[in-house]
């Protein structure tokens, strides 16, 4: 028959990644990424019970030590694992035969040299039956032989199912009648070639296809390959015929993995980048350009926007500004207007009409009880669908929950009551008032003494004298007190009233536009605050798997 293919080079043969050199520093921080991208994948609303089991058996695995390692022969009935394992012994380890089943439990060829280093580990992996040798050539490494996957016993396949995620390295045995097999292929291989840092595909019973063997071995390996990808780095192809004794590529791949600690950590390591990977994939992450927002920014400006005006006309900015200007004037009257606008001030406060007409604060506060916050939540929701109806499946229900009416109401609630509360809501003051004040007092005290001045006159008619006025004349002094106070009471309550115009309608635009900036931004910081949580999510996943790459690199790879 033709000869078999080349075989992989030998692991020391390459330069070796930190973590594949068995680093405990870089698997801690492997297993740290691990740990990230998990509880990311959790805020997402994933099943993450498959790199939690990584978790576990990683940790379980580790408390083993680095010393022992196994390699797991699988393969279908008929297909000569049993054989090939004798093969490698030289001696009959494992009953070969083409009946079904023949292999119903595992069985370990281990090294007698290290035999105890297995215990433990065999203990773990539930295998009692054990055959040992003196071989020599893999003195930290023990195969195990596998019950047949497409056994019509259904226990032998669990068997098989409940070991690959503990093994440390497989050889899938397959034959040029098996080798398409949809359960070898659906079942097995497309599941665990990822996962596993090192594997060996043996296209067995290659005596059979004389000259073929190198084109049946090329389309076996081509069909590993997934639609658009590349064959895993650590996975191998070649033939062999071992009831011929023609294995030498497999004792050279055996060779290529004896150094158990590598197996072992680089084993762990692949079985996290294969986790993170598959929770990168159903979170719809692109491991290489990493994670789009889920909601476009054009979309989701517009959306605030909108969302922002259907809520400051419930703010109703026009309203609080009418409202700053006549809260500036009441405050100025105490202030300024002398002693009757005391006593007025005293019953515009009293009467409750300051509050109803200047009291902005009062008026802002009751913002919810003007309308509804439907039209804001509607305009957020419709951004949101969009993407909901375009996420992958396992993160649609996660992504609905951030459009969920009731709690984008309270967050809006909430948000905007904390915007307009946080907003100072004092009118302005000046120095000027207060010496209003005093001449607004003298201005009253005169007007009083010229009133009793003029009673006093009409009651006992005393003689007085008189002030010669542009115009009008000669007028008595009491009458001229009287005009003359009125009229300097006038023109200071008008002084004063423009003043304190001019400072409250001041005072309303800086207001006005402060609430509408904290109203906005309030908005735009709880519109999509779940969402957010969702991408920043998404990306510290990308990125645990990015760094999955790097610390957990395979062994022979440049991280």
């Amino acid at each position: 028959m033709a000869g078999p293919a080349a075989p992989p080079q030998p692991a020391s043969a390459t330069s070796a990644a930190p973590i594949a050199a068995g680093s405990s520093r870089a698997l801690a921080a492997c297993l740290g990424v691990l740990d990230d991208g998990t509880e990311a994948a959790r805020t997402l609303g994933l099943d993450v019970s498959e790199a939690e089991s990584v978790r576990r058996e990683a940790g379980e695995r580790l408390g083993f030590g680095g010393e022992a390692a196994v390699v797991a022969l699988v393969g279908g009935t008929g297909v000569g694992k049993s054989t090939l394992l004798n093969a490698l012994a030289g001696a009959t380890v494992s009953e070969a035969s083409v009946r079904r089943p023949t292999t119903g439990a595992p069985v370990a060829w281990l090294p007698a040299g290290s035999r105890a280093e297995f215990d433990q580990l065999l203990e773990w992996l539930g295998v009692d039956e054990v055959r040992t040798h003196d071989d020599g050539t893999l003195p930290s490494v023990g195969i195990l032989d596998l019950p047949d996957l497409d056994s019509i016993a259904a226990a032998h396949r669990r068997r098989v199912e409940e070991l690959l995620p503990r093994v440390d390295a497989v050889v899938w045995v397959t034959d040029p009648e098996k080798y398409r097999d949809a359960v070898l292929h659906d079942d097995f291989l497309r599941r665990w070639l990822p996962r596993l840092d090192r594997q060996l595909v043996v296209l067995n019973k290659a005596d059979r296809l004389g000259a073929d063997v190198e084109t049946v071995r090329r389309h076996l390996e081509r069909s590993l390959i997934p639609d658009g990808g590349r064959l895993p780095p650590g996975v191998h192809v070649v033939a062999a015929a071992a009831g011929r004794g023609e294995i030498d590529s497999v004792r050279e791949w055996l060779d290529g993995v004896a150094d158990a600690k590598r197996l072992v950590i680089g084993r762990l390591a692949a079985s996290i980048r294969a986790a993170l990977a598959d929770l990168a994939t159903r979170a719809g992450v692109d491991p290489d350009r990493g994670p789009t927002a889920m909601l476009e920014p054009e979309i989701r400006r517009r959306a605030i926007d909108t969302a922002s005006e259907a809520v400051l006309r419930l703010v109703d900015l026009r309203t609080a500004e009418r409202r700053a200007v006549a809260a500036t004037r009441a405050a100025a009257r105490p202030a300024g207007a002398g002693p009757l606008g005391r006593i007025t001030a005293f019953f515009y406060r009293a009467s409750g009409r300051e509050a109803q007409v200047a009291d902005p604060a009062l008026h802002l506060a009751a913002w919810s009880q003007r309308g509804s916050l439907a039209p804001a939540v509607d305009a957020l929701r419709t951004a949101v669908d969009p993407s909901v109806q375009a996420a992958p499946r396992e993160l649609r229900p996660a992504l609905a929950a951030t459009a969920d009416g009731p709690r984008i109401t309270t967050r809006l609630r909430t948000g905007i009551d904390a915007a307009i509360a946080s907003r100072p809501m004092h009118p302005p003051s000046s120095r000027w008032w207060p010496i209003f004040g005093v001449l607004q007092t003298v201005a009253t005290v005169t007007i009083a003494i010229a009133a009793a001045w003029i009673v006093v006159l009409f009651l006992l008619r005393p003689p007085v004298d008189s002030v010669e006025l542009p115009i009008v004349g000669p007028v008595p002094i009491p009458l001229a007190m009287l005009l003359g106070g009125l009229v300097a009471g006038y023109l200071i309550a008008r002084i004063l009233g423009l003043h304190a115009g001019f400072l409250g309608r001041r005072w309303a635009r800086s207001l006005k536009a402060d609430v509408r900036a904290a109203v906005e931004r309030s908005v735009a910081d709880e519109a999509f605050v779940a969402l957010d949580r969702i991408d920043a999510a998404r990306q510290a996943l990308w990125q645990a798997g990015r760094a999955a790459r790097t610390s957990c690199g395979r062994d022979g790879e440049a991280p």
